[in-house]
């Protein structure tokens, strides 16, 4: 397939519109909960709203065995509200994106744009003074552009134990299991921790990664982050591997830099190189049909979020 990012930029500026606002941070995310969102929902009555949308490109990477290029614009968007449940905090999103792959290639597999929708669900309770637990879950909807809706599902389920182990310092584990289309399913670490480390250094856990932050005041930070990623999507009758999967994984590596006007409000800008960048196809009896890999690729893009 040989089809161009630039014909469908209106299709997803569209739907970063409608959805802007009923954005979410990514159902897999878990860390110790911060004092700003702790006291944004003891200011409100009993639920918070959280609406983010992002924009990434993923600039054209080779692939190892020369048969061609590949790049990607993702667009995400989706909302998350927050409650006071029993002795707890429960957490409902609703996450959904669209992303553009751009295929140069001789030969091999391909596919069109993907999208991925999710709801999610995550209740973190005290167990005493210094402990607290987590518990959470996904289902995930992901499909090549005219793939079967029914046939697309994969699901996640996450949990862990989190110490406070002094007044700068949580640590903690967690598990996650997740389901692949016609693939393995992936048993991922999740490690907890939020260091404060003093003169605006913050280290903290995001999904199967980690970040350090630097706050240079109470509106501007700046730090690297790096987390594994992995997506399953099924792929359409018409593809040469017919109703299969694919499953895209990589390792990104990001300088992000975030403004804070308000307690509620703030934006962001990131741009890295993603490592490990790899293509897993599979057909329907779980087959794997080829597992090309790709070089090191550069992406960047901007969001925002917004909590009411």
């Amino acid at each position: 397939m040989n089809h161009g990012i630039s014909h469908k930029l209106a299709v997803v500026a569209l739907i970063a519109g409608i959805g802007s606002p009923l954005v979410a941070q990514s159902s897999g995310e878990s860390r110790p909960e911060t004092d700003e969102e702790s006291t944004i929902l003891e200011e409100k009555s009993s639920i918070s709203w959280t609406a983010r949308a992002d924009v990434t490109y993923f600039d054209e990477t080779d692939f190892d065995d020369g048969s061609g290029t590949l790049k990607a614009l993702r667009t995400a968007v989706g909302i998350r509200a927050d409650m006071k449940l029993g002795e707890g905090k429960l957490s409902v999103g609703f996450d959904a994106a669209i992303t553009d792959y751009d295929f140069e290639i001789t030969s091999g597999n391909s596919f069109d744009d993907v999208t991925s929708m999710t709801l999610s669900a995550m209740y973190r309770a005290r167990l005493n003074d210094k402990g607290s637990w987590f518990v959470g879950g996904s289902i995930n909807s992901a499909y090549e552009s005219g793939a079967q809706f029914d046939d697309s599902f994969s699901g996640a389920v996450l949990g862990g134990y989190l110490h406070k182990m002094s007044d700068t310092l949580d640590l903690g584990i967690g598990v996650m299991v997740k389901t692949r289309l016609e693939d393995d399913v992936l048993v991922l670490p999740v490690p907890q921790i939020r260091y404060n480390m003093g003169n605006g250094w913050t280290l903290e856990s995001q999904r199967a990664g980690v970040r350090v932050m630097y706050a240079m005041n109470e509106s501007l930070s700046f730090g690297l982050s790096g987390e594994y990623q992995s997506s399953s999507f099924r792929l359409d009758e018409t593809n040469a591997i017919p109703e299969g999967a694919a499953t895209e994984s990589r390792i990104p590596i990001a300088f992000r830099v975030e403004y804070k006007p308000s307690t509620n409000f703030r934006i962001h800008g990131h741009v890295g190189a993603a490592l490990g960048n790899q293509l897993e196809f599979f057909d329907t009896a779980g087959n794997t049909i080829t597992e090309p890999d790709l070089d090191t690729s550069i992406f960047f893009g901007f969001g925002g979020s917004f909590t009411f």
